[in-house]
């Protein structure tokens, strides 16, 4: 398999599998997208209070469970007594928050797609431990699994970004965020080592082009739903679209003659 998205075939990511038809971060939300044949699922991994990686966005499971609590806090048992799919839709409920290496089993029965792992432990504030363990974990399982070369590693953290780069020696495919602020603080600067850049304000073709004449690869967010801000992400050259409407937006972009 090879990396084959450009301006004039985007690709589509799942945020958090499909959560406009299925509570976000579960496995039922993974296996809608792939089955409606996304090329990419983007997911957030978390470290529980006993050293279990599990998926959610959130730092606290208030929004997304019937419970509560900071991750951090929480035992692995605790969080997976909890129902992650009724907040949804009752027919979801009983749905639980996946550990990583649950999801990457899923994986197994979908040998075509790729992967944005997010990783939500930030070196700062004394979490530089749990950090770097978290991101050293998810990489031996990446390795485990041979899909170093099907996924990029994303942090809103410059800091994580640079500790990747260097330990693996920049064998990982790097994804960061644009404008630069939104990668916290940082010693180095993180666009010298990203693969790809999220474009998140400012969306001109101007702001793309800068980030691609330092080599970074542009891809849009979840603002991009609709048919309107598709084709504003064709103009900027976007190459690929994380999304919360996998569907629809795969729907629009093979109208436009933009995704095989």
């Amino acid at each position: 398999m090879s990396w084959n998205q450009s301006e004039n075939n985007i690709w589509v990511a799942g945020h958090r599998g499909n959560p406009q038809e299925c509570p976000q971060n579960t496995m039922a939300s993974f296996k809608s997208a792939m089955e409606a044949g996304v090329d990419m699922i983007e997911l957030d991994i978390q470290m529980s209070a006993d050293g279990e990686l599990v998926i959610m966005h959130n730092f606290t499971v208030d929004e997304t469970t019937d419970g509560s609590g900071r991750i951090r806090d929480m035992t692995l048992k605790e969080i997976r007594s909890l129902d992650a799919g009724s907040w949804f839709d009752k027919k979801f409920r009983g749905e639980r928050v996946p550990l990583f290496e649950e999801f990457l089993d899923l994986g197994k029965e979908y040998p075509n797609m790729y992967y944005d792992f997010e990783l939500k432990e930030y070196p700062e504030n004394g979490n530089e431990s749990r950090a770097y363990e978290t991101a050293d974990r998810v990489i031996a399982m990446i390795e485990e699994c041979r899909l170093a070369d099907k996924c990029v590693l994303n942090a809103f953290s410059a800091r994580l970004l640079w500790y990747i780069h260097d330990k693996y020696e920049g064998r990982y495919k790097l994804h960061g965020y644009y404008p630069k602020n939104l990668l916290g603080e940082y010693d180095r600067d993180p666009y010298d080592i990203l693969y790809c850049a999220c474009v998140c304000e400012d969306f001109t073709r101007e702001n793309f082009e800068r980030l691609k004449q330092r080599g970074i690869d542009t891809w849009a967010g979840t603002r991009f739903r609709t048919r309107e801000m598709i084709e504003t992400a064709k103009e900027c050259g976007a190459t690929l679209i994380t999304c919360d409407n996998p569907r629809e937006v795969m729907q629009i972009l093979r109208d436009m003659g933009l995704h095989r």
